[in-house]
């Protein structure tokens, strides 16, 4: 059994990887977070989890360590506390933007702030297991990729591996409903 922790659970994404997670046969979640929530249960935030669980949000600073755990904060403040949430697992998955790119100059172009961390940036592994399964599988901290950088790239992937697509002539124009807010 696989000991999970999600940071940040009481946001969307926080709250949907528990979901998820909950239906697990392999896992456990043994701890959630929330800085604003500690000590409420878990479907006082999400009530589509009630009955589903019983955990309690706890503050961050009260984390012990787990096999795994899930990074589901806002985009800017995984990459300032990096290095005290590895210590607590073996992997982290975060699902912020804050590890997705590679040179720390690229951060004030597309996120509009200096990446607060740049020396993680090369350890971390781009998450689309499609094209990096064994990184992925050795990895201790792993990005999540968009959703929309996922359809593009595993869409594009076989245009560019064959050499049919030049990557100077390609435009992707994405339509969205409520989701894709990011960059």
């Amino acid at each position: 059994m696989l000991s999970v922790s999600i940071v940040g659970a009481s946001g969307y994404t926080g709250g949907e990887t528990l979901r998820l997670l909950l239906s697990h046969p392999q896992v456990e979640v043994s701890q959630v977070t929330s800085e604003s929530n500690a000590g409420k249960f878990v479907y006082s935030v999400h009530p589509n989890l009630r009955k589903r669980t019983d955990l309690k949000f706890i503050a961050s600073a009260d984390l012990k360590k787990s096999d795994l755990l899930f990074l589901c904060l806002p985009h800017g403040m995984a990459m300032t506390r990096i290095s005290e949430f590895l210590v607590l697992a073996e992997r982290a998955i975060d699902l912020s933007a804050d590890f997705r790119l590679r040179n720390g100059a690229d951060y004030p172009v597309w996120y509009g702030h200096e990446h607060g961390n740049p020396s993680y940036l090369q350890q971390a592994v781009y998450g689309i297991p499609e094209l990096h399964r064994e990184a992925i599988r050795n990895a201790s901290l792993v990005t999540g990729a968009g959703c929309l950088a996922t359809t593009t790239i595993l869409g594009l992937y076989p245009l560019f591996k064959s050499g049919i697509a030049d990557p100077g002539h390609v435009y992707v124009e994405g339509k969205v409903g409520s989701s894709a807010a990011g960059n």
